[in-house]
This record gives C-alpha cells, sequence and structure tokens, in this order.
C-alpha cells in the first residue's frame, strides 16, 4: 500500500509539472488520411513574400468536411459564394470561419480559411469534431486546401507575435510532435531529422524543417514550449535531429500522442560535459510508455571494460543489462517490450556498475 501511494504521489506531481506539454490539446480539423503540407509550413518563408512567414498549417483537403477542432463559439463567418479574390483579410483568407475557444484559462481564435461553403453562424456554440465547412479554394488559394491558424488571446491579424504552430496542438492519431530551440539559430535554418518520421501514407511532401522565420512579426512561439522549430505528426520512435552543420544535435524519443522536447534530452551535452567525472542523465521521456533514452557520459580516466548500465525493479530484481558501454557519451535505448518481464505501472532504477559510482536514478513506466 505504501508503494501504491507513493508511485501515485510522483506520478500526480510529474503530471502536473508537464501536463501541459505532454499531450496534444485540441481536435484536428480535417480526417486522419489528409496530410498537412510538409513543404509549406508554419513559420516558414511566405511563398508571396519570404520576408514574411506562413502564418498557419495547410491541410491538402479538397472539397470535404472540415470540422471543429475544439469546443467554442463561432466568432465569425465571412462568406461570399461568389469568392471575391482578397477576401476578405489581409492575404485573401476567402470564406472562412473564426472560432473562439479556451485552453489553460486563454482565449485563442481558430481560424478555417478558403472555404467553399460554411455550415455554422455567428454566436453558434460549437463542439469538437463537429462538421462546421466544406473546404476548398477560395480567396488567395493556388489550390484547395484548407489553411488552419491559431490566434493568440487577440484575434486581430496585426497582433504581434500572436500566431501559434498547430502541428503542437493536434495531430494524426497515434502520431507525435517534436519541439526545440536551437541557441543562436538564424531565421530559416535548416533542421534535419532521421530517420524519416512522417507516416507514409498520407504524408506525400516533407523532407526537413526550419526554424521559424520571427523577422515576420506576426510570428509567435508557444507559451509553454518557446521553441523556434517543430516537426508534426512523428510517428513514434527514436529520432536524430541535427542542424548548423552538426553543432545542434539532439536524440528524442516520441510516443504516440505526445508532445516532446528535443532539448530535454541533452543534459550530458549541455556544457556538463567533464573529463573528471560520470555523467549519468535522467532518462527521456520520463515518465514513459514502452521505451525511453538513458545517456552516460564516461570520460577517459574512469573507463573500464564491461562497463554496463543495469535496470532493477522495485523489489530489486534486474531486469536489463546494457551492451558494454564505450568511452565519451552512451545512449542506451531501454524498451520494456523488448524484455522477457511483464510489468505494469512501475517505479524502476537504474545505475552504473561501478563500484566508486553510487548514483541512482528513478524512471516511471506507465502501461
Amino acid at each position: 500500500m505504501k508503494f501504491n501511494l507513493l508511485f501515485i504521489s510522483i506520478v500526480i506531481f510529474i503530471f502536473s509539472q508537464n501536463f501541459f506539454g505532454q499531450t496534444f490539446r485540441i481536435n484536428r480539423p480535417v480526417k486522419d488520411n489528409i496530410q498537412a503540407n510538409g513543404s509549406y509550413l508554419y513559420g516558414e518563408p511566405n511563398i508571396s513574400d519570404p520576408n514574411y512567414a506562413h502564418l498557419g498549417i495547410d491541410y491538402l483537403i479538397a472539397y470535404d468536411t472540415v470540422f471543429s477542432a475544439t469546443d467554442g463559439l463561432v466568432y465569425f463567418v465571412g462568406y461570399n459564394p461568389n469568392d471575391t479574390i482578397g477576401g476578405y483579410e489581409p492575404n485573401g483568407g476567402g470564406n472562412y470561419i473564426i472560432i473562439q475557444s479556451q485552453w489553460a484559462g486563454k482565449t485563442y481564435y481558430f481560424l478555417y480559411m478558403h472555404l467553399k461553403r460554411p455550415f455554422v453562424v455567428q454566436n453558434q456554440n460549437v463542439v469538437k469534431g463537429q462538421p462546421i465547412a466544406i473546404s476548398g479554394n477560395t480567396g488567395y488559394s493556388t489550390g484547395p486546401h484548407l489553411h488552419f491558424e491559431i490566434r493568440s488571446v487577440s484575434v486581430s491579424y496585426s497582433s504581434p507575435r500572436s500566431r501559434r504552430n498547430a502541428e503542437l496542438w493536434c495531430g494524426i492519431k497515434g502520431m507525435g510532435a517534436i519541439y526545440g530551440r536551437i541557441p543562436n539559430a538564424p531565421n530559416k535554418t535548416r533542421v534535419d531529422i532521421t530517420p524519416d518520421p512522417k507516416p507514409r501514407p498520407p504524408y506525400t511532401t516533407f523532407s526537413y524543417a526550419l526554424t521559424y522565420n520571427f523577422s515576420d512579426p506576426y510570428i509567435g512561439s508557444d507559451e509553454v514550449y518557446q521553441e523556434n522549430y517543430a516537426i508534426g505528426d512523428a510517428k513514434p520512435g527514436t529520432y536524430t535531429i541535427t542542424a548548423l552543420n552538426g553543432l545542434y544535435r539532439r536524440v528524442v524519443t516520441v510516443l504516440p500522442n505526445q508532445v516532446v522536447n528535443a532539448d530535454q534530452a541533452t543534459l550530458v551535452e549541455e556544457n556538463l560535459i567533464s573529463e573528471n567525472e560520470i555523467i549519468l542523465s535522467q532518462n527521456f521521456p520520463n515518465p514513459f510508455n514502452s521505451s525511453t533514452v538513458i545517456k552516460v557520459f564516461v570520460p577517459e580516466k574512469f573507463y573500464q571494460p564491461n562497463l554496463t548500465i543495469e535496470v532493477f525493479d522495485v523489489l530489486g530484481q534486474k531486469i536489463f543489462e546494457s551492451d558494454n558501454l564505450q568511452k565519451g557519451l552512451n545512449e542506451i535505448h531501454f524498451d520494456i517490450n523488448r524484455l522477457n518481464y511483464s510489468l505494469s505501472n512501475s517505479i524502476l532504477f537504474y545505475r552504473l556498475n561501478l563500484s566508486s559510482f553510487a548514483q541512482v536514478k528513478k524512471m516511471i513506466y506507465l502501461k
């Protein structure tokens, strides 16, 4: 009973610290068999003027149902059945809907643009998943699609730094998303990820991401994440992210329906490496569902053959031992599914099998 109470207390604490940064916040506004345009993402240079940026994401949907991503109130409906080029806003949203919603006590506005026909009217209440329109090609548009845009606090087009990246708010069911911040990266810096993170189909686009083009005064980072790049609709798995000719390198594990911070996994790499001490990092993600990454830096002066990382259950039984470690930085991928061992929700412990290094770290497995 004491163990169960301790376990629950730890889980509640961790979730209370990380809840808003771990899960998608809203529904996708289109069906899961429709991709976001991976070659024209949020914050990338605007196709008409590269000094500005794309303020939302484009779903490649052709004359199909658009759903409300949130519960909320229809703030405005702009509809002209004759479709005047230029639409109702700068850059030509064509027929569009704005829905006002709340998240974490703040007001956000969700814009659905280039519609063929809306199904809702101003001041109507809507619920998440409700059909609200048929997508189209109205306004300033080069082909049928849905431009989906999030504005924080203010609905005004000209509100500075008000846009948010929708790929960090919603995703294809079972997929996750990654965000990070590359220190001192110029706008539009290329961000590579391997292996290919996208589910194909539906994806036929996307090769790499770019850091946001903050020269556009309307592009903003998430209040929680403070990112300057993001990669949405990523399959569960472990990825290597690189930029600036390898000066920025991250290894990150994506879990289903979660948003993960690539930079949290870099305790060992961020100015902490020392030839005078062993550094055992906290695993990431933590808590984890099936797999997690443990990093350990072993300086040459402390290296000896047969060094490994050992993992124990709460009863002290060893359930895993890594391959022999090398000098320098080691990454151990611990996967419950590869063990001949059945676990329910558990606290696990890991350590370096070196008698002179007494540090033991704790991690939480959530089945």
